[in-house]
């Protein structure tokens, strides 16, 4: 059985100190923007389908209402 090195001095004064200058992920600082565009992706939908409703709406009264 091979002996377990102990660690090198100071080890635990770095583990301190890298704790102490902890960066946030990547992500959390630069979200993708893959999130924006699909809100506008959803928007720009639902916009479609109003205008399309409000389209056959008009088209429906205008010629079988006469």
């Amino acid at each position: 059985m091979a002996r377990r090195r102990s660690p090198e001095p100071g080890y635990l004064e770095d583990a301190r100190e890298q704790d102490e200058h902890f960066l946030p992920p990547r992500k959390a600082v630069h979200p993708t923007e893959k999130e924006k565009w699909v809100k506008i992706f959803y928007r720009s939908l639902l916009g479609l389908f109003v205008a399309l409703v409000a389209g056959l709406l008009t088209w429906g009264v205008t010629h079988y209402m006469q």
